[in-house]
């Protein structure tokens, strides 16, 4: 059997814009895109909001040799939506001039919070953390591993 795990993103009406700012900003590659209108063209049980028609349904993006997906709702319908700080991307390379040069087209972009500048520490030659325009948390890391 073959499983994949693949972190599903929920960014509330935002994923459009997140889907364009990785494809950017980390070289994601849209695998699979569909947007509420295109979904009604499908079903016509499917209904959305005014306005909404833009809003994702669901993606799947590759951003190196993983994967993320990215749609609009929340999982969890019995709470309210909210982003949190208990989860995070963590993208990791053992070639330290990728990661650098990640972190720094990232911190070029006026909505990139950096949380840890791009640095050496005690388990990595270069390691930082960014929030992403849409409330993400990046994990950069260097690592000495081969995993």
């Amino acid at each position: 059997m073959e499983l994949e795990v693949i972190p599903f993103l929920s960014l509330n009406g935002q994923g459009a814009e997140a889907i364009t700012f990785y494809e950017q900003y980390l070289g994601a590659k849209v695998l699979f895109k569909k947007t509420y209108k295109e979904m009604k063209e499908m079903d016509q049980q499917f209904n959305y909001e005014n306005g909404q028609g833009e809003y994702i349904t669901h993606s799947v993006l590759q951003i190196g040799n993983n994967k993320i997906m990215i749609a609009e709702l929340e999982m969890d319908p019995t709470r309210p939506w909210q982003l949190s700080n208990s989860s995070s991307l963590c993208i990791q390379s053992r070639d330290f001039s990728a990661i650098e040069s990640i972190y720094q087209k990232l911190v070029e972009h006026e909505k990139v919070d950096i949380l840890t500048p791009f640095a050496k520490n005690s388990f990595s030659p270069g390691y930082a953390i960014v929030r992403d325009p849409f409330g993400i948390v990046l994990q950069l890391t260097v690592t000495k591993h081969n995993f």
